[in-house]
């Protein structure tokens, strides 16, 4: 995909298959402006101009997010995006920014010690913690109880959770501005009557298959009211709303509140639109995570993708049979290291007594013994615990070392088309790039565009980090195949371990920001090795 919506995301995106894997879109670029568009799992594209287990249902009250501003004198965002700049002068070589509900330190503890006298292209610049300027104007404010940021912070990303928001794929749904009313939904919804006419028969429904002969695209929609009505409401702008005036089919939508307007329920989205809810599939949240390594858990250890796998004994005559009991799917279990042909096959000695698993059914993780760019003389081996990540695409899985210690390994979702075919680009194959790169840009949310169908989005998708162009590695609410190939190209992770990999590679993200580029000002990047 490409950058796109909001900041935008180019990103890796995936044709949209049936509901249960939503489309798989890019992941986010971060160093260069515009990213070009990219297949469904690329990168955040760090780039535009600046402006100058069951599924749940969503909760009608939010809950404050846990993650609070240290006190002190701080500049806060009122717009999406309120850029950070390396000197005090609008460009586009910006360090980062802070966005909707969010706010920074200022440098020395006040106003007066932030002050610059002397900027250009804004009335008054102030320097921020740890490092660059923000301009105090239409996008940004030293006042925390302006109005503007007061609302926005009641409905910031929630960034110490896993999921910001909540989330689900529409089935076609308008974004109003502001509440409709009866007869502005009318003239937007070109369909309402029928479709009022369909969510009531499904109202009533006793089951998903009763839903799915009154419309497909209704199974799995949550008809409750939310039980409240709206709070008071501010008519926000462009800066901090997307332009966009509907979401299409497949795309997914992030959420944060849902209200009652003359017998309809409406949701808040993240940027301050309203959705009809019964346009709306909410996404379930997958648990799926990863292994903590170190104590009693080493590599190698195996997962079991896809489905349950059975566990093997020796029988009496110390040939392996069926034990009877079985692997879930996504499941881990440590080896001994020890592995025993028999016939055509291999065992695998698990640290579960007098239990085996075939090699036909396991994906093994072994540890590296050495990588060569942290060999003396290299950048990484200047520093001690350099942190990298090895990541296997055709293996699906990702380690996570600091220097030649394994500290984190998980299940990931590559490209669908595997690894890239030479000379041809690995977006227009889905496949995920191999070789060295590093950790250019992160980013706590952003809105990844499909790279075939800029009318195809992922809304405020979390945690990405792009390593290559636009591809990238980010949470994926939307599936739950891991360890298979699903994306467009980018490594899709779990929420849980997205966040994981995220707060843990270099550089770390400074308090209050929303996103950064890994330039030279944040010192040293998280290396990623992508083979096989």
């Amino acid at each position: 995909m490409g950058l796109g919506c909001v900041f935008g995301l180019a990103g890796c995106s995936e044709s949209p298959p049936a509901r249960a894997s939503a489309p798989s879109l890019p992941d986010p670029v971060a160093e260069s402006p515009p990213a070009p568009k990219t297949a469904e799992s690329a990168a955040v594209a760090a780039s535009s101009k600046p402006e100058s287990k069951p599924e749940s249902k969503p909760e009608s009250k939010r809950e404050e997010p846990s993650e609070k501003p240290a006190a002190g004198a701080r500049m806060y965002s009122k717009a999406r995006f309120a850029w950070i700049y390396p000197s005090p002068r609008r460009s586009d070589a910006w360090l980062g920014y802070v966005s909707l509900g969010g706010s920074v330190p200022l440098k020395g503890g006040s106003a007066e010690a932030a002050r610059i006298v002397g900027g250009k292209g804004c009335d008054a610049w102030y320097a921020v913690e740890p490092q660059g300027f923000m301009c105090e104007g239409s996008a940004a404010t030293l006042d925390p109880n302006d109005p503007v940021v007061v609302a926005l912070a009641r409905d910031a990303a929630d960034v110490s959770s896993p999921w910001p928001f909540k989330y689900g794929e529409s089935i076609g749904a308008p974004r109003y501005p502001r509440l409709p009313t009866p007869e502005q939904q009318r003239k937007t919804e070109w369909d309402l009557e029928q479709h009022l006419e369909r969510v009531a028969k499904a109202k009533a429904a006793k089951s998903p298959e009763e839903v799915a002969a009154i419309s497909k695209d209704l199974v799995g929609i949550d008809f409750s009211p939310a039980g409240q009505g709206p709070p008071e409401l501010l008519d926000f702008g462009p800066l901090i709303r997307e332009g966009r005036k509907s979401i299409a089919k497949a795309s997914t939508i992030a959420f944060t509140r849902e209200f009652d307007v003359d017998g309809r329920t409406f949701l808040q989205t993240a940027d301050h639109a309203f959705i009809p809810k019964d346009r709306v599939k909410p996404y379930p949240r997958s648990d799926f995570q990863g292994v903590e390594l170190g104590g009693d858990v080493e590599l190698p250890i195996a997962f079991f993708r896809r489905r349950e796998r059975p566990k093997y004994k020796r029988g009496e005559g110390g040939e392996f049979v069926l034990s009877g009991e079985v692997w879930s799917a996504r499941a881990w279990v440590a080896l001994t290291g020890e592995e025993i042909k028999q016939g055509e096959k291999t065992f695998f000695a698990t640290r579960e007594p007098g239990i085996f698993a075939s090699s036909d059914d396991a994906t093994v993780v072994r540890a590296v013994t050495e990588a060569p760019f942290l060999r003396a003389g290299s950048d990484a081996a200047d520093r001690e615990n350099a942190t990298w990540l090895d990541i296997s695409v055709l293996g699906g899985w990702l380690v996570a070392y600091e220097g030649l210690k394994p500290v984190f390994t998980t299940l990931i979702s590559p490209g669908r088309g595997g690894i890239p075919t030479p000379g041809v680009d690995p977006l227009s194959t889905a496949s995920t790039p191999v070789g060295r790169f590093r950790i250019d840009g992160k980013f706590k949310t952003a809105t990844m565009v499909s790279s075939t169908d800029e009318n195809v989005v992922h809304t405020e998708v979390q945690f990405i980090q792009n390593f290559s162009g636009p591809h990238a590695l980010h949470a994926a609410y939307w599936h739950a195949s891991w360890g298979e190939p699903k994306s467009g190209g980018c490594v899709n992770l779990s929420p849980i371990d997205a966040k994981r990999i995220f707060e843990w590679t270099e550089p770390k993200m400074p308090e209050g920001w929303h996103g950064l580029r890994s330039t030279k000002h944040f010192g040293p990047s998280t290396e990623v090795v992508l083979h096989r």
